[in-house]
């Protein structure tokens, strides 16, 4: 409860206002999340584990399983507000994410990168619907359909983090190269049919009235996406050409570009709520607005820039913060959890790494590339952590289960830096005494065959 005194009459400062405990709660995770990133950059992990490790550490893994810590500084009161904030901030992100696609470029490039990303999304699905059975035999609820959480399960493990990619291959320096060109081009055209998978697999979790079922709720649910997709098409033939319009007339003029960033962000909230009270999640609102936002004239990459820094360093620390109160490891403490949460890390990073690898090599990638490419789609990082936040909050898998699918987006994404050091550059100690090897192997037959 909030008090009517100050600090200075005596009072907690944590419990003056639900401002004042708002604006602390703020400042330590932001500071958290960038002391681990100091930790994590001796060994080049991204930003973005940092912020998931640094949630996992404030929630009630580690620091929220002190009585003291968890009532003072994150106490349940509290929560509803940070969540609300965290959301906004993740329908910004996820705007983010939209302005990094660039659906004209993506059918330039979709004949080379379709292979690889169908293979990076059907592979790890099917693998994800086999084990989901042993999963929801044994953790699920029983409340929730089979077919529900088969489809979710097979999303969850398709999904690859497109924006931690893309920065992994720019600090690497990768970007240009023909095993990145392969990569970010098959992540966009992954990351866009997953997310559209997942607007119908939440469509149909929504309309499924809990054990669900019935040719009813499948009904509505195919309704709920057709909306949402009647709704992108509107975004994409009727206001984007009025938009990239507006960018034109714009550029010379300061004004106009202030009221066209009005529009811009009343559309990106507008579009949230829509898709919000339609049955599917805000977020995927924010992210078809960033979708339609015209690339002409530099406009997204200005957009981007402008709002990346408050949404990547406060919101979205916020977000992790709150995903990692809702994570509690210590709910896996027997043999048999931890056995599954090997199988799903297994069978996720088997899905990914050899559905992309074998396609690279057919597409024309050697060996070398070919894994690379697996490598780098097998990240998941905060993509995923985003689309377990959705599955617990519609109530298709339980806190037990997200727990180990975090563990799972946290091993993959942690894995990605140290193989990609391995197998990648050219001049790479591995790679060049693995094939002083093959020739040495190759000399040696073509002397036994002269023999």
């Amino acid at each position: 409860m909030a008090s009517t005194g100050t600090v200075l009459s005596g009072e907690n400062p944590l419990l003056i206002s639900p401002l004042s405990l708002f604006l602390i709660q703020t400042v330590v995770v932001i500071c958290t999340a960038r002391l681990l990133a100091v930790c994590l950059k001796w060994i080049n992990q991204p930003q973005v584990m940092a912020e998931i490790l640094g949630g996992i550490v404030l929630g009630a893994t580690a620091l929220s399983r002190i009585p003291a810590f968890k009532e003072n500084l994150f106490p349940q009161h509290s929560l509803p507000l940070l969540k609300l904030v965290a959301d906004l901030g993740l329908v910004l992100y996820l705007f983010l994410v939209g302005l990094e696609l660039d659906p004209l470029q993506l059918l330039k490039i979709f004949k080379k990168s379709v292979s690889i990303s169908v293979a990076g999304i059907a592979l790890p699905f099917a693998l994800g619907a086999g084990v989901a059975k042993f999963i929801y035999d044994n953790y699920a609820d029983q409340n929730v359909s089979f077919v529900s959480f088969l489809l979710f399960t097979g999303v969850a493990m398709s999904i690859t983090a497109f924006p931690v990619l893309a920065r992994i291959l720019t600090e690497r320096k990768m970007l240009h190269t023909r095993v990145g060109q392969a990569t970010i081009s098959a992540a966009a055209v992954d990351d866009f049919i997953a997310w559209t998978l997942l607007v119908l697999v939440i469509a149909l979790i929504n309309n499924s009235g809990g054990s669900g079922g019935g040719a009813s709720s499948y009904a509505t649910a195919i309704y709920v996406f057709l909306c949402v997709v009647a709704w992108a098409l509107f975004l994409w033939f009727a206001i984007r050409p009025l938009i990239l319009r507006m960018v034109k007339l714009a550029e010379d003029r300061e004004t106009l570009q202030r009221f066209l960033l009005f529009v811009v962000f009343t559309l990106v909230l507008f579009s949230g709520w829509f898709t919000e009270i339609i049955g599917v999640q805000a977020i995927f609102g924010g992210f078809l607005v960033g979708v339609i936002i015209p690339h002409e004239h530099g406009f997204a990459r200005k957009l981007a820039h402008q709002i990346e820094d408050l949404v990547t360093i406060v919101f979205l620390p916020l977000f992790f913060a709150y995903s990692g109160l809702n994570t509690d490891l210590t709910l896996l403490r027997d043999g048999q959890s931890w056995g599954f949460v090997a199988l799903i890390c297994f069978v996720a990073c088997a899905g990914k790494m050899v559905g992309c690898t074998l396609t690279s090599r057919i597409s024309g990638l050697n060996w070398r590339e070919s894994g690379t490419v697996g490598i780098l789609m097998n990240t998941r990082g905060l993509v995923q952590i985003i689309v377990l936040n959705v599955g617990l909050n519609a109530g298709v898998i339980t806190p037990k289960i997200f727990s180990m699918f975090v563990i799972m987006a946290v091993f993959t994404t942690f894995l990605t830096v140290p193989l990609v050091t391995v197998f990648y550059p050219p001049s790479c100690k591995f790679f060049k005494m693995f094939k002083k090897v093959h020739h040495f192997i190759t000399y040696l037959v073509s002397l036994r065959w002269r023999v």
